[in-house]
């Protein structure tokens, strides 16, 4: 059924959580690509027992680099669609699977999971999403629940689906690819997720969510 769609799965040091994701996935996907960003755990160990394609970088790149590498693998193996998902089992497969179906229905565009429930979430990372969302908002004129969702897919041929994001600035390429898609005029459809809390130690933390309003701003001048 998704035999157009690669799905991307990003790991780093995720040996707790990386078996049960593939487990799940692989009942229902059998395109998967592993992008491992040099995990020092048992990570890799863990990913050798599943039918997937695993690259390892050999240094710790960044989730945007790591995009990139799903990105250039999907081209060169002719895929005609891209999902992207964390490999630390904050995201259901079955909404992977709602998204896959959506962008299989839509053909063009790009598909964004969203948290409709926050209430999950730390305060922290509750009311960094709310403010990053209304900004957005403001600034772009279109509502997007969340923008920074990992969970996505898109058609490769999307001409606006791009990011540079880099160095200190790599968590921010989902946001990046949402503020370039709707600045370039992109189909986006958005579709409810659960919200299943990760890690604590995970995520951004307070000067790189200041850091990203700005970048916000910025992509939307530039």
């Amino acid at each position: 059924m998704f035999d157009s769609v690669l799905v991307a799965v990003f790991t780093y040091n995720e040996e707790n959580k990386i078996s049960e994701v593939l487990e799940k996935m692989c009942k229902k996907f059998k395109n998967i690509l592993v992008v491992d960003n040099n995990s020092q755990d048992n990570t890799l160990k863990r990913i050798s027992n599943y039918p997937v394609k695993c690259i390892h970088h050999k240094y710790n790149l960044g989730k945007s680099n790591s995009m990139k590498t799903a990105l250039d693998y999907a081209r060169i193996n002719n895929f005609e669609y891209l999902a992207f998902i964390d490999g630390d089992g904050q995201h259901s497969i079955s909404d992977l699977e709602k998204i896959c179906n959506k962008i299989l229905d839509i053909k063009n565009g790009l598909v964004i999971g969203f948290r409709e429930d926050l209430t999950n979430l730390n305060l922290k990372k509750r009311i960094g999403t709310k403010i990053l969302n209304k900004i957005f908002t403001l600034l772009y004129k279109k509502k997007i629940s969340d923008i920074q969702c990992g969970l996505r897919v898109f058609n490769i041929s999307e001409k606006s689906i791009k990011w540079e994001s880099s160095g200190l600035q790599h968590y921010f390429a989902d946001a990046e690819i949402t503020c370039n898609a709707i600045k370039n005029g992109c189909q986006i459809s958005q579709i409810p997720i659960q919200t299943i809390t990760s890690d604590k130690f995970k995520g951004m933390n307070i000067l790189q969510g200041l850091y990203l309003l700005i970048m916000i701003v910025v992509w939307r001048v530039f």
